[in-house]
C-alpha cells in the first residue's frame, strides 16, 4: 500500500478514537454507566487497529520522509491529542475504579455492622437492649418454598 494511503488510514482511525475517547471521558465524568460499558468493545477494538497500524508504520519510518507533509503533521497533531486523551482517560478510570472501591467498601461495612451479635452477659447476669451488653434485636426467619 502506498505511505501516503497508509498515513490517511491512520489519520481516519485516530479520528475515530478521538471521538470515542471523548465520548468515554465525557460519560466517565459524567457518571454515565450505561454509555462507558456500551463503548467498551468499539474502543478495545479500535485501540487494537490504532495500534498495529502504528507499528506497522513505525517498521517503515525510512518511507514516512517521502510521504506528504501535510499528512505527517497532521497525523502527529493528532497523535498528540490521543496521548492526552489517554492520559484524562486514565485519570477518570483510576478515579471511577477508586470510588467503585470506596463504595463496595462502605456497604461491607455497613453489612457487617448489621450481622447480628450473641450479645454479653452484664453482672446481674442479664443481657442489656442498649449499650454494650445489648442483645441483637434481630431474628433469624427462613422460608420453605418447596410447596
Amino acid at each position: 500500500m502506498d505511505m501516503n494511503n497508509r498515513l490517511n488510514d491512520l489519520i481516519t482511525i485516530t479520528g475515530r478514537l478521538i471521538e470515542l475517547l471523548e465520548r468515554e471521558n465525557n460519560a466517565l465524568a459524567t457518571y454515565q454507566n450505561q454509555v462507558i460499558h456500551e463503548l467498551l468493545d468499539e474502543k478495545a477494538a479500535l485501540s487494537r487497529v490504532y495500534e498495529t497500524r502504528f507499528k506497522s508504520l513505525a517498521d517503515s519510518a525510512e518511507n514516512l520522509a517521502e510521504c506528504d507533509e501535510k499528512l505527517r503533521e497532521k497525523l502527529i497533531k493528532l497523535a498528540f491529542q490521543v496521548e492526552e486523551l489517554m492520559d484524562e482517560n486514565s485519570k477518570l478510570l483510576h478515579t471511577a475504579i477508586e470510588a467503585n472501591r470506596r463504595t463496595v467498601d462502605l456497604i461491607a461495612e455497613a453489612v457487617r455492622n448489621q450481622q447480628p451479635s450473641a450479645g454479653t452477659y452484664g453482672a446481674d447476669a442479664a443481657t442489656s437492649e442498649n449499650g454494650s451488653n445489648a442483645a441483637s434485636q434481630r431474628v433469624a426467619l427462613s422460608l420453605d418454598q418447596t410447596l
